[in-house]
């Protein structure tokens, strides 16, 4: 695909482990790139946040992000692994797209991602909890 093709030569080093399958393109962009990739797939390719999902794997949390092509039907998925679980923090995205400031609060309250420069990094789920939850879902209480 000449789109993909294209990306993976403007981006160069900045993305790494590569996997594509049928409109879909996979890669990991560490957290120092991820702004600077998220503004091209945003800006220059005129992609759209989807989504973005996180999970805990033995190594880190993980932060995939689902950019849509919708003109095409392609999607590019840049992954950020966060290996500190203790203390997890990565580079928000809302500067480049107003659209992810819902997402980010709600791995805020899910996982206890930091999202670095975010301009509401406050509870989102939980906050009206009547159960006054101060910590993040993904934790258990003297687990």
């Amino acid at each position: 695909m000449a789109e993909v093709e294209q990306f993976i030569k403007d981006m160069g080093d900045k993305i790494h482990a590569k996997i594509e399958k049928k409109r879909r393109f996979y890669f990991n962009v560490s957290n120092d790139n991820l702004p600077e990739v998220a503004d091209y797939l945003f800006h220059k390719m005129g992609c759209r946040l989807s989504t973005a999902t996180a999970m805990e794997m033995y190594h880190g949390i993980e932060i995939l992000y689902h950019f849509s092509n919708d003109k095409t039907g392609q999607y590019f998925c840049p992954r950020v692994v966060i290996k500190d679980k203790k203390n997890p923090k990565v580079n928000s995205i809302t500067s480049i797209i107003t659209g992810a400031i819902w997402i980010e609060r709600e791995m805020f309250d899910l996982w206890g991602i930091e999202f670095i420069g975010h301009p509401r990094m406050e509870e989102l789920l939980t906050l009206n909890n009547p159960g006054n939850v101060k910590q993040p879902l993904r934790f258990k209480e003297g687990a």
